[in-house]
């Protein structure tokens, strides 16, 4: 443990009245009695922190200043032996020692390291000098010296204090580097939070050269806060808009730099077994634009004990409006999202089949999203001829359930964005927005995808290519879009797991609804 500079000045003091009397009277062990000291000077020995300022006797000599070989001893806190004879100044430190010979440059210490005085050590009527730098061989102070002000400073590099001068910051494509001057490298701490989501370093030994805060124009960070918290304690906080992956940290040297790169793009999965054949996938992105936040389920529609239907949001399957959680709790379904486009009143605005019953047509041509009773999944686009039959003849190829919507997201395993095509407006085609889509994988499992948006710290949501690009990742060789913005909702387990934009959830003309567990004898019947 470190003692007290109180300690050090008074142990200096007594050190001072010891050499005093040293040079001013017969000394033991050989030392003779000095009657002329005319060339030794008092120097000022300035305590750095405690602010103690003491007299030391000392010699001049171009650069170097000389300064009592009992005095080094007594700040060093070591033993010393003078063997006037040999001229032999030995000191013990811990881990060792070394000798010093009066009148040569070179010296040795235990380890056999060699080191070399820009002036040899000397005697002044039998009493030694040694030059200052040797207050050094510890390591434990650093010492500087002016040999024309007669000043010695000496302090320990442990209780420096460093500055904290300037935070900079630079924008990348995947990350934001935020960049901390420091006069040097001091112990830290780096601590990220979730809630409310920030990052606090705590730096050691530091103190502030003023209070600033720096505004940064980027979506997922704030500021940057700094301010001393306590004595010897600098604070600074990174204030993020949403929580983001763990931070790196590590200092640069030339000039003392403290780095934290905050990674802004990433991506996160995690998925959840909510029943056999049946899966919830998150998917968790940081985008140059912000975060995104996708609910996907993904179904075995092979299983046996996993069905898979559309139904109107009315009361016995008729037109009408209500959530899709209540369309879920109320069949007994597992899980659900929304499904196609719909008038103010409930009507659909576009093709719905249930239970092999066509219940609304196509219109425009539109993609649509067809079950058959073996349980095969198609993706087309669906038609309607003047005599009301559906091209694809899609009852007569065996689909028992079928939801429209549209564009089309990916044809083939690429992406092949059809809104254009199928005459969708600027508030469907463009932009950011809620969407849900549906897909089919190479192996036929069937995707509901729901990705939350109009949420900036949240989930900004996605564009159609970018929807179209998600379900690609998530192994999709077709895919389409279906109703979104505020009426974008997934429900797995009586719970909403998106966020819907609107704060609430919208009711809905009609779901696509996941059973566990059912016979699929139902879906089978024409």
């Amino acid at each position: 443990m470190r003692r007290p500079w109180y300690y050090m000045a008074t142990s200096a003091y007594i050190a001072f009245c010891i050499i005093f009397f040293l040079v001013t009277t017969t000394c033991s062990a050989g030392w003779v009695t000095i009657s002329e000291v005319s060339n030794i000077s008092e120097a000022k020995l300035v305590i750095d922190e405690s602010g103690a300022i003491l007299p030391v006797p000392a010699i001049a000599r171009g650069s170097v200043l000389f300064v009592p070989a009992t005095f080094v001893a007594e700040m060093l806190k070591t033993s010393m032996r003078y063997d006037p004879g040999a001229e032999r100044l030995t000191y013990s430190i811990p881990g060792g020692g070394f000798e010093i010979l009066l009148h040569q440059k070179e010296w040795t210490l235990s380890s056999g390291e060699k080191r070399t005085f820009d002036e040899s050590p000397i005697s002044i009527s039998g009493v030694p000098f040694v030059p200052a730098e040797l207050l050094r061989v510890t390591g434990d102070y650093d010492v500087s010296w002016d040999s024309k002000a007669m000043e010695i400073h000496i302090h320990r590099p442990g209780d420096e204090m460093a500055a904290l001068t300037q935070s900079r910051h630079g924008i990348h494509p995947d990350k934001v580097r935020i960049v901390f001057h420091l006069t040097r490298e001091v112990p830290f701490k780096v601590m990220q939070m979730k809630n409310p989501p920030r990052v606090v370093i705590d730096f050691e030994d530091t103190y502030v050269e003023g209070e600033f805060d720096s505004l940064l124009d980027h979506v997922a960070i704030d500021r940057v806060r700094v301010a001393t918290v306590e004595e010897r304690k600098t604070r600074a906080v990174i204030d993020l808009n949403y929580a983001l992956p763990d931070v790196t940290a590590f200092w640069l040297q030339d000039p003392v730099r403290f780095v934290v790169d905050v990674p802004t793009v990433y991506s996160n999965k995690s998925a959840l077994t909510i029943a056999p054949g049946i899966r919830y996938i998150t998917l968790n992105t940081g985008t140059p634009a912000g975060p995104v936040t996708v609910d996907v389920l993904e179904i075995e529609t092979s299983d046996e004990n996993v069905t898979v239907k559309t139904a109107l949001a009315g009361s016995f399957e008729s037109f009408g409006l209500a959530p899709v959680s209540e369309l879920v709790s109320r069949s007994g379904a597992i899980a659900g999202v929304n499904g196609v486009f719909h008038a103010s009143d409930g009507t659909p605005l576009g093709l719905i089949i249930a239970d092999g019953r066509l219940k609304s047509l196509p219109i425009m041509a539109r993609t649509a999203m067809g079950i058959t009773r073996d349980g095969r999944i198609l993706i087309d686009n669906v038609s309607v001829d003047t005599a009301g039959n559906l091209i694809p003849d899609w009852l007569g190829e065996g689909v028992v359930y079928a939801v429209g919507g549209g564009p089309r997201l990916v044809r083939d395993g690429e992406v092949n964005v059809t809104s254009g095509e199928e005459q969708f407006k600027a508030d469907v085609a463009t932009g950011r927005a809620p969407r849900t889509a549906v897909g089919v994988t190479d192996d036929g499992k069937l995707l509901l995808v729901a990705v939350t948006g109009r949420q900036a710290y949240h989930s900004i949501g996605v564009t159609l290519e970018e929807l179209a690009n998600i379900t690609l990742e998530l192994g999709a060789k077709d895919a389409m879009n279906l109703d979104g913005g505020g009426s974008s909702t997934m429900v797995v387990r009586d719970y909403v797991m998106n966020t819907p934009s609107d704060g609430r959830e919208r009711k809905v003309a009609d779901a696509i609804l996941v059973f566990a567990g059912a016979p699929k004898t139902a879906s089978k019947s024409p």
